[in-house]
């Protein structure tokens, strides 16, 4: 793996997939100057935070490209900081007391996949009202960096090996058995499937499976 770093980048994500050739490529930055949002949404830089890119080839991943999100956040909280009360949304978001501190972003380009991530560890005064960040004070850098490092090199091997343990990131999660609002309606989440779809009975007794993460929890 080719390990790049910054203190601020243009975009992570587009530097990672133009330096991939056949070895793996992870770019960690502390800021991003016209940063990728999920859906499509701008990029808002914390205080502190952390931007990790990982531009890899489809044909070195073993896993059903639909987990990548899923793997990518559960690395984050469960191997890299695990911070007490740290949760998981469906598919993808970070979120501490409710408030969303971090998000993954999955991008495709030819044969070639960047998984990138955007965790908030300090921030004063949060542009959004949903956003927060882990901690309440700003943390040393050299710890945020590592915490990048980490997060690569598992997610590597995890996406090589294959040994994504989807039970586990069940229990990490608070999406299950609530009342959520999709784009087309509303309804109660059953369950998360192998292929990481989320499994919602509607109001109208119907078995549905999202795939998209525009999602909002209701209760």
């Amino acid at each position: 793996m080719k390990t790049f770093f910054f203190e601020s980048i243009y975009n992570t994500q587009e530097f990672a997939l133009s330096e991939l050739d056949y070895e793996p490529v992870l770019v960690i930055s502390f800021k991003q100057e016209q940063g990728k949002g999920t859906a499509k949404r701008k990029w808002l830089n914390a205080d502190q935070a952390l931007a990790c890119s990982l531009a890899i080839n489809q044909s070195d991943i073993v896993v059903p490209t639909t987990l990548i999100p899923l793997i990518a956040s559960y690395i984050y909280i469960s191997e890299v900081n695990n911070v007490d009360k740290l949760s998981l949304k469906w598919p993808n978001d970070i979120t501490l007391n409710q408030k969303k501190v971090g998000g993954v972003l999955v991008e495709k380009i030819n044969e070639k996949i960047c998984i990138g991530i955007g965790v908030n560890y300090f921030w004063k005064k949060p542009e959004i009202l949903s956003a927060g960040s882990i901690y309440l004070e700003k943390q040393d850098n050299n710890m945020i960096k590592n915490h990048g490092e980490v997060w690569g090199e598992i997610l590597i091997s995890t996406l090589k090996l294959g040994n994504f343990d989807i039970f586990e990131y069940k229990k990490r999660l608070t999406t299950l058995n609530k009342l959520v609002e999709y784009p087309d309606g509303r309804g109660w989440v059953q369950d998360v499937n192998p292929d990481g779809s989320l499994s919602v009975k509607t109001i109208n007794n119907e078995i549905i499976n999202l795939v998209s993460p525009l999602i909002s929890e209701l209760n």
